[in-house]
């Protein structure tokens, strides 16, 4: 169920979300639309056309930032049992020209999600597969990650 069209260059997205309208990387790296399909599931379609679909909970709990995984273990710091069932995105800023920082319903808000992270960490069956394949990639898959000053 579609709600709201794209976003951010076809209106403002659904639930209230405020965005201060993405400035998209290359073609190569960014998205070509960001859509907010209810109830809670980020459509990202991207220059190759590939479409990813991320649920606001994945999001959440793969989040990278100090708040969430320690900086020196890389353990998770964040127990996803603790989230509450009806998380939302409240609100969007962009990150530069090479991501997204998501607010969230439970107050979290310093993760920044790179276009690059979130691409290769699509969890659709043909990405993964793809991207626990390539014997070259030496990236963790996990589409968030720490931002300055995070905690």
């Amino acid at each position: 169920l579609r709600s709201g069209g794209l976003w951010p260059n076809h209106g403002p997205p659904p639930n209230g979300v405020v965005g201060k309208g993405v400035t998209l990387a290359s073609p190569e790296e960014a998205p070509r639309s960001i859509e907010f399909l209810e109830p809670s599931t980020l459509l990202i379609e991207w220059g190759d056309d590939h479409e990813s679909l991320y649920s606001y909970r994945y999001l959440r709990e793969k989040c990278e930032c100090a708040g969430c995984v320690d900086e020196w273990s890389r353990k998770p710091l964040l127990d996803p049992s603790t989230l509450p069932a009806n998380l939302s995105i409240v609100e969007v800023e962009k990150t530069g020209r090479y991501g997204l920082n998501l607010h969230f319903s439970d107050g979290h808000k310093t993760g920044i999600y790179t276009f690059r992270a979130l691409r290769r960490n699509c969890p659709c069956p043909e990405c993964v597969d793809q991207n626990f394949s390539d014997p070259d990639s030496n990236e963790p898959r996990s589409p968030a990650t720490s931002g300055e000053g995070a905690s």
